[in-house]
């Protein structure tokens, strides 16, 4: 029994650390070549007292989604202010 709990945990830790390496080559493949449109602040909202907003874009006549934290260049964010979105 004792056996099939540390595999299991095996299991788990290696798949963790699988997606993470995943996400981090797919993070890294954006800054390695940027594509960026222009985006629209739809809401602005708070959460526990952090600010964040949330905006929509175009690309390739596909209208997307997002959603951010409020900082640094976009603390006075309003609604319909144009942002930089990389996708």
């Amino acid at each position: 029994m004792k056996r099939k709990y540390q595999l299991s945990i095996a299991y788990l830790v290696i798949a963790l650390l699988g997606i993470s390496l995943y996400h981090l080559w797919t993070s890294s493949k954006i800054t390695e070549d940027p594509a960026y449109t222009k985006g629209v602040v739809n809401k602005l909202y708070k959460i526990r007292a952090t600010p964040y907003y949330s905006y929509s874009y175009n690309v390739d006549e596909k209208t997307y989604e997002g959603e951010s934290k409020q900082y640094g260049e976009y603390k006075s964010l309003q609604i319909g202010d144009t942002i930089t979105v990389y996708y």
